[in-house]
């Protein structure tokens, strides 16, 4: 069997209404050649529109750029068109909300039209949107309206594309054996009619479930099968996703298959622009990655993840966050990733939510049956009749007993939400005090530090204007000890020399105002310079990507931060290399400062004056600290700081 957290990794496939010829590079050269020499509005409108179908699945970019030229084309059934070809660009570059005002827009056109088969089409595509969303509730509704649309006018195929995005939503809830029921009698018309696209959408999607029931020989079937037929028509964008689902199912157990397939399906994703699904696939590498112990290198890839997840993938993202900085020890952060997992599910999997989507299915499948019952009533009508009228009456006995007991639910959830109310307004009223508090603590620490920096300023001025002067004279003096007693004369100068220097690195470094006005790196930098100069400590100072500017108030208490590290360092870590490394990650400067020392146990020492003036630094400036050590492993600090 496999685990809880990989069943929580596997994707599934949305069903849009196939675009007729994607992936055919010699088509759209044709339609690029018929453009150029076309002048009439309405034609170039047409070609712009079989142009985006084509690079529906070359350069989904394109596609969308040629789906907006045409609907600029003032034809509503023209438009009609556009506006779906525009919904699926934005679905498949996971821009929902965009997809779902297309889709709507191409759907209230159609219906103008008078044209309800295709807006029953294109409300397959805004179901699957709405599944995307984790809108499951929505997008069961949409479906399983669709498909009773669809079976009244004996359309199979599309019925087949509902049924197929039905079973995705039980899926994403977690009902393995409703999704295998409704996935099966999709395969099954599909596999009649031998249709090889839709086979390939609902084959993988199908190996997700056997394989979170623990059937891994079928999902590897199934997932082979789709291989293969997506190989035979060069779909790329299917074979990105089948990838990602053979890298999962090898996540626990081979490591090696599981990153060649999951780095397979990143690639086509980069190679094809085509962003659909590719927040599932940074989860599942970090997921891998995490699962090896490289925790710092997954965050990246579970960061990116978070960007694109939505309804259980994101939920799944926010697990493996949490765990991966709970492992590095960052215990504050990976608290609050639990948290919003927690929440984010509950909004998901509650009763309401379920019991809502299993009474749309319930409904469908009963009218869906009243119809059967219909159709045999010229054959016995008193008999059916009669039991039409003894199962109403059984629907007005559980209705009036379903009503009485969402009333009782209903009384039940408002008492506890009143009390969850009270108990909110006493945690905020805490909250409010505690923020009060810092903030006192914080207006003092302001002031203490301000004087700080004042009295460092003062001291440095004077210890180069008064001792640094005097020093200079007095090595003039010596001079003349030179003629009298030549060894005496060394000695002194040497010590002379050393003093000289001495005070003026002191006036340096206590003088930071002067040196940070050049700016936080080239100011690190100077230090450094210095630092290697002496030959004690090589410190390396790295900039990656940072490129904002920084308030100097934030940069001075950074640039007094790294000071203290590196006089830790040279007091207590017996280091030979520092690296320094500053880098940008949204609104946040990251600064991760490493050394090669002996290390100590972050355990069982307590922190020194240093450490707490660091935490009463970073606090000021709103930012975080982790100190990660362990003895003869060195020491390394993280610093995060928003900008």
């Amino acid at each position: 069997m496999i685990n809880k957290a990989l069943r929580n990794l596997l994707p599934l496939f949305c069903f849009l209404v196939l675009s007729a010829g994607f992936g055919q590079n010699q088509q759209a050269d044709s339609l690029m050649t018929l453009l150029e020499s076309t002048q009439v509005a309405g034609e170039r409108a047409r070609i712009h529109l079989q142009l985006s179908k084509v690079y529906e699945r070359i350069d989904i970019a394109k596609s969308r750029q040629f789906a907006q030229y045409a609907l600029e084309y003032d034809n509503d059934s023209l438009k009609s068109e556009a506006s779906n070809q525009l919904g699926r660009a934005y679905f498949y570059m996971t821009k929902l909300d965009s997809a779902s005002f297309h889709f709507k827009e191409s759907i209230d056109l159609l219906k103008s039209l008078g044209l309800e088969d295709k807006a029953a089409s294109v409300s397959i595509s805004l179901g699957a949107v709405q599944l995307r969303k984790g809108d499951y509730k929505g997008a069961v509704n949409t479906l399983i309206d669709g498909a009773a649309f669809f079976e009244n006018i004996k359309d199979s195929i599309n019925m087949a594309k509902c049924y197929s995005n039905v079973s995705s939503a039980f899926g994403e809830l977690g009902d393995s054996e409703k999704a295998i029921q409704y996935g099966e009698k999709a395969l099954h018309i599909f596999n009649a009619r031998n249709m090889v696209p839709y086979k390939v959408v609902t084959l993988p999607n199908l190996a997700g479930q056997f394989l979170k029931l623990g059937d891994t020989l079928k999902a590897r079937t199934y997932l082979l099968e789709a291989e293969d037929l997506a190989k035979q028509r060069n779909d790329k964008f299917s074979l990105a996703r089948i990838y990602n689902n053979l890298g999962n199912m090898y996540l626990e157990s081979d490591f090696t298959q599981s990153e060649k397939f999951l780095s397979q399906a990143l690639a086509i994703r980069n190679e094809t622009k085509n962003n659909d699904g590719i927040g599932t696939l940074y989860n599942n590498l970090g997921y891998l990655y995490l699962q090896q112990g490289h925790s710092r290198k997954a965050i990246p890839y579970l960061s990116k993840a978070l960007e694109f997840g939505q309804g259980t993938n994101e939920s799944t993202t926010l697990n493996n966050l949490s765990n991966a900085h709970k492992n590095l020890g960052d215990y504050k952060q990976a608290l609050e990733y639990a948290d919003r997992k927690t929440a984010l599910n509950d909004s998901i999997l509650k009763v309401e939510n379920q019991k809502a989507i299993a009474e749309i299915s319930t409904k469908y499948e009963t009218e869906k049956k009243e119809r059967e019952i219909l159709d045999l009533k010229n054959v016995n009508l008193k008999t059916d009749i009669k039991r039409k009228q003894n199962r109403n009456l059984l629907y007005i006995l559980l209705g009036l007993l379903a009503i009485g007991l969402v009333l009782v639910y209903a009384w039940l959830k408002n008492s506890k939400k009143k009390r969850i109310i009270a108990e909110q307004r006493q945690e905020l009223e805490r909250q409010r005090v505690e923020r009060l508090l810092k903030e006192q603590e914080l207006i003092g620490l302001d002031a203490m530090i301000e004087g700080q920096e004042k009295e460092r300023q003062r001291i440095a001025e004077d210890l180069h204007d008064s001792l640094g002067g005097k020093l200079s004279t007095l090595k003039l003096f010596v001079e003349n000890i030179k003629k009298v007693d030549k060894g005496l004369y060394g000695k002194i100068k040497t010590i002379l020399d050393e003093s000289y220097d001495d005070v003026r690195n002191i006036s340096h470094q206590k003088n930071a105002t002067a040196m940070i006005d050049k700016g936080l790196i080239p100011a690190v930098n100077i230090v450094a310079n210095r630092l290697k100069s002496t030959k004690k400590l090589n410190v390396e100072v790295v900039n990656i990507d940072l490129k904002q500017n920084i308030k100097n108030f934030i940069e001075l208490q950074l640039f007094r931060i790294l000071q203290e590290l590196l006089t830790n360092t040279l007091k207590h870590g017996e280091a030979s290399n520092v690296n320094i490394q500053f880098s940008e990650e949204g609104e946040t400067l990251n600064v991760i400062y490493e050394d090669d020392g002996i290390g100590y146990d972050t355990k069982t020492t307590l922190p020194g004056v240093g450490l707490k003036n660091i935490d009463n630094r970073i606090q000021k400036i709103g930012g975080s600290f982790t100190v990660d050590s362990n003895p003869g492993n060195g020491t390394t600090v993280i610093l995060n700081v928003p900008i």
